[in-house]
């Protein structure tokens, strides 16, 4: 049976970038770039982290894994 990832999510709310697990914010920011650089340099720390950065109006503009070996194989895409 496969771990189950962390999953972090990067999206905009309230007129600033949250990045939040499990509805808990974890770190914020004015600015995506600079949230997402400090966001992603912790999920290679850990083990097993889904970070999903998603645009302005809600949708996910990309999905990284970390460790990249972490990556679910059987996943369509």
């Amino acid at each position: 049976m496969a771990a189950t990832l962390k999953r972090i999510d990067v999206v905009y709310k309230k007129g600033h970038w949250i990045a939040e697990r499990k509805g808990r914010q974890l770190d914020s920011g004015e600015t995506k770039t600079p949230l997402v650089e400090r966001v992603a340099k912790q999920a290679r720390r850990s083990r097993g982290t889904s970070l999903r950065i998603h645009k302005r109006n809600g949708q996910i503009q990309e999905e990284r894994t970390y460790p990249v070996s972490a990556d679910p194989k059987t996943s369509k895409g």
